[in-house]
């Protein structure tokens, strides 16, 4: 069929309100809609998306940005234009969201209580002659309520007495648009209400307040890597409020943990570099990173990722005032240590282990000043003291635990919504929806029982509809005749 036959089937240029009715509340419309969030969202994964950290920072943002058009050039100012960089938080998601929820707020209704008939295409008559039916319509909508109600179809009559709906397995599409309806009202109650804090990273034994009026703090004591085999990675972690211990639990890879009303999510167990340096008297000498700025400190970590894909551009200013020396792109894999006294900046690389390798192994290289060659580089397995230019650099590989945590109470509407929604696709296909209009047509010889199955008129007559009128047919002994193009439902749509 056409798509401007499709179109026939809902449009009634004499009842525009009726028409909209039928169009908004089409499975059609909910198809397309859903067709345009998967386009949606599949470009939500094929494109960069602004990070966390850049919608809360104006610097990072402003450097994400310059990486970003690096990196796509002219087009990345199109996809800031048509807001494909926010897709989850832009206007294109939520329109088509509030659109989708009003269409299923539509077919929900009209499931549940039919009053906007659906064009019909399979049509069939049946004259009853019967003195007693022809006496009293109540009776004759009686008996054909009986024949439905032994075939499980539910029964409803219009105001009108005269026009009837009957389906089966009505409730299985129910559950669908219910299940839908619970997706969307959880991602409206996620966006609300819902907060996360992202790559919290904890060293063992390190402890961290949860804070948002929890008064609990997390401590790590143990954390194991993942392997991938066997090993699925997880790190053994105590809650604490006050000075005593509240519970402990382990944390695995791909598996969330509930407790206090908060959810927690291992991201990944991924290496921490710690960094110290010496003089050849033994006195620390300050140490800087990109992402500290001015601060100094007398110790460092380094945090690597092996998922991290390389994003941002790194400056580095080694001196206060002086011009950038030097640029990098920095992946997940590399990091940056800058000794401002020496006029140094060192790169630590991180290699993962080789199948069947025990341990990872890290790299570091030397750059004097403005040098883009480095005049020192070293590999290293394990905790060691390095000399480079006359000072000493104590280089401890540890492992740390990324973990995300937070409060989202539309997470249990969305998990009921796709268990609705999967268990009513499941029940349509093995018993689709049958829907039956009625109407009666009385006269002072006969009664004309006219029916019509919401199917469209070019598909083949289904079995199902040809046995039902059979059925009511051998119920009310009539006479059988043809088909007729004069529709009852033109006087009162609403059944």
């Amino acid at each position: 069929m056409t798509i401007r036959a499709r179109w026939a089937e809902f449009w009634d240029s004499r009842d525009p309100l009726d028409s909209l009715w039928r169009v908004f509340a089409s499975p059609y419309l909910t198809i397309l809609l859903l067709a345009c969030l998967t386009v949606l969202i599949g470009l939500g994964i094929i494109l960069p998306q602004r990070p966390t950290e850049a919608l809360t920072d104006q610097a990072a943002n402003n450097l994400w940005l310059a990486s970003l058009r690096q990196h796509y050039h002219g087009v990345a100012d199109w996809f800031i234009r048509l807001g494909l960089l926010d897709i989850h938080r832009s206007l294109w998601m939520r329109g088509l969201l509030g659109l989708l929820a009003f269409n299923l707020l539509l077919a929900t209704l009209d499931i549940v209580q039919p009053r906007h008939v659906m064009h019909a295409g399979m049509e069939r008559e049946i004259l009853v002659h019967d003195p007693a039916l022809l006496e009293s319509p109540e009776r004759l909508m009686e008996r054909i309520r009986q024949v439905l109600h032994a075939q499980r179809y539910r029964f409803l009559i219009g105001k009108s007495n005269r026009l009837a709906c009957a389906d089966h397995s009505w409730a299985f599409p129910l559950l669908v648009y219910m299940g839908l309806l619970l997706v969307i009202g959880g991602l409206v109650i996620s966006e609300r209400t819902a907060w996360w804090e992202e790559n919290v990273a904890l060293q063992p034994g390190q402890v961290r307040p949860l804070g948002h009026g929890t008064n609990l703090a997390l401590r790590a004591d143990d954390i194991e890597a993942y392997n991938g085999l066997s090993n699925s990675g997880h790190a053994e972690l105590t809650f604490l409020r006050g000075e005593g211990e509240t519970a402990r639990r382990r944390l695995r890879t791909y598996t969330p943990l509930f407790y206090h009303g908060l959810l927690f999510y291992l991201t990944s167990t991924e290496p921490v570099l710690l960094v110290q340096a010496h003089d050849a008297s033994g006195r620390n000498i300050p140490l800087r990173t990109p992402e500290s700025g001015a601060v100094q400190f007398m110790e460092v970590a380094l945090h690597f990722r092996a998922a991290e894909a390389p994003r941002y551009i790194v400056v580095l200013d080694l001196l206060p005032g002086s011009q950038l020396s030097r640029q990098f792109q920095q992946s997940g894999l590399e990091r940056y240590v800058l000794v401002p006294s020496r006029d140094l900046s060192l790169r630590l690389l991180y290699q993962s282990p080789q199948p069947g390798g025990a341990t990872p192994a890290f790299q570091v290289q030397a750059f004097r000043g403005a040098e883009t060659v480095p005049f020192y580089q070293h590999q290293f397995h394990a905790a060691e003291t390095i000399e480079i230019a006359g000072d000493r650099y104590l280089f401890q590989p540890q492992r740390y635990a990324l973990i995300k945590f937070g409060q989202d109470d539309g997470l249990v509407f969305i998990f009921v919504g796709i268990v609705l929604v999967m268990l009513g696709m499941i029940l349509s296909t093995r018993h689709p929806l049958k829907r039956v209009y009625l109407g009666l047509q009385p006269s002072s010889k006969a009664v004309k029982v006219w029916l019509a199955a919401n199917v469209p008129a070019t598909e083949k007559i289904p079995v199902w509809f040809e046995n039902l009128v059979q059925d009511i047919a051998t119920a009310l002994e009539p006479n059988r005749q043809g088909k007729t193009d004069k529709n009852p439902f033109a006087m009162d749509k609403k059944a």
